[in-house]
């Protein structure tokens, strides 16, 4: 005769609870995990609050940030953290909207600086290309150019052309941002 795997004393209670107490078990569960929701909802609505206030505070640094660029004119870098912004914070409107005046402004003021510069730049290599040319087409006339002094003057174009290219696309850059800016006027009136 074999025993039973469980003794009697050993079966689950809740088989031998009455029909009342399941359900008052049911609705203590249900009550607990109401109490577990709503206490879970406080704490995400707390968390969000706490993250939209972070992210204020963030933006609220980072535009300080992008107008000390701005006055200090250190222009790369205030274009750098305005690209931030824009990735960063694409629903700051307002911000945004302020953010692209000091870009246009930054990028007007880096452009008119390469500009200069490139004025410089290219006035020196149209001097030497022009010197450097009536030698060689005058030793090419007699019959006297070398291959090297041929290709000397060639790459002396090549870098002429280039800088002129440059100082051209810098011009056109600098037309771009004041037509914008204009545009930018005519649209706040």
């Amino acid at each position: 005769h074999r025993f039973p795997r469980y003794c009697e004393t050993e079966m689950p209670v809740r088989r031998f609870l009455p029909l009342h107490a399941k359900f008052v078990k049911l609705k203590n569960i249900k009550l607990y995990n109401m109490k577990r929701n709503v206490i879970i909802a406080v704490l995400f609505s707390v968390l969000l609050c706490c993250c939209a206030d972070s992210k204020q505070r963030e933006l609220s640094d980072l535009m300080t940030e992008i107008r000390a660029s701005y006055a200090n004119g250190n222009d790369s870098a205030c274009l750098a953290q305005i690209d931030t912004l824009r990735s960063r914070f694409p629903k700051a409107i307002e911000e945004r909207k302020e953010a692209l005046l000091i870009y246009q402004d930054a990028s007007l003021r880096q452009s008119q600086k390469a500009l200069a510069l490139a004025d410089s730049l290219l006035e020196i290599e149209k001097a030497r290309f022009a010197e450097m040319e009536k030698y060689v087409m005058e030793r090419k006339a007699q019959g006297e150019a070398t291959a090297e002094e041929l290709t000397s003057l060639t790459l002396q174009r090549i870098r002429r052309d280039s800088l002129q290219t440059r100082f051209d696309v810098l011009c056109a850059q600098i037309r771009y941002i004041h037509k914008r800016q204009e545009q930018n006027e005519k649209g706040e009136n």
